[in-house]
């Protein structure tokens, strides 16, 4: 096993190597398939959860120039926060002593050669790159609710459902009620839709009527 002397690497890689790393955080940044470069999957997360642990801030566009001063490319489409390496490599740490902090030109120093502009970025570069990952930032922040409000009416829709279904079985329930007692009043023996409804039968629907129409069965059979 090689022996790596720590004091040559600098803080900032040693932090980063150990955060891509972490197998309990692989949902929030990884490495890719490859091995060869490392992915932030949800720049929210990694912006609250991760960067205030490891480097005492939580901007994201601090993080990404520490990458280009130390000279990470970022690789794939511009959807994606994906960082790359010649020396940055899965199962190979003891490369990071050979990365070397660039201070040579200004071009390097402002990003631009992280982000592929031949001419540089402008003064402003910085200030927009932050805005933009804030607006990320919300954008997902906006999905997530989003999200959440949709599972609620699910809920409450499937509430809504099962209630019209109860009430349904009540109605069916009180109709078999009413017929039965209707059936057993009936002193003409008078079957089906055409019945006639004896005394107190009329407002059987209502409160009333059903206290009637109890009162009415008991003087009956006294």
């Amino acid at each position: 096993m090689l022996h790596i002397d720590a004091s040559q690497i600098p803080a900032f890689l040693n932090k980063t190597y150990d955060i891509v790393e972490d197998p309990s955080i692989d949902h929030i940044i990884s490495w890719s398939d490859s091995g060869l470069s490392f992915v932030i999957h949800d720049t929210t997360l990694f912006c609250t959860q991760i960067l205030p642990g490891h480097f005492k801030h939580s901007n994201l566009a601090s993080f990404v120039r520490q990458l280009n001063i130390y000279g990470f490319q970022k690789v794939g489409n511009k959807n994606l926060w994906e960082f790359r390496h010649d020396k940055f490599r899965r199962n190979e740490r003891h490369l990071l002593t050979q990365i070397k902090r660039k201070t040579s030109s200004r071009k390097q120093l402002d990003g631009s050669e992280l982000w592929g502009g031949e001419d540089g970025m402008s003064q402003r570069s910085e200030a927009i790159l932050t805005e933009l990952l804030q607006l990320k930032q919300r954008q997902e922040l906006l999905e997530m609710n989003l999200v959440q409000v949709m599972n609620t009416n699910d809920s409450l829709w499937n509430d809504l459902v099962a209630c019209k279904q109860q009430q349904r079985e009540v109605q069916d329930n009180l109709q078999k009620i009413l017929y039965f007692l209707m059936t057993v009043h009936n002193s003409d023996g008078v079957d089906g839709k055409g019945m006639a409804m004896p005394g107190g039968m009329e407002g059987l629907g209502s409160h009333d009527g059903m206290g009637s129409m109890m009162g009415s069965m008991q003087a009956s059979h006294m």
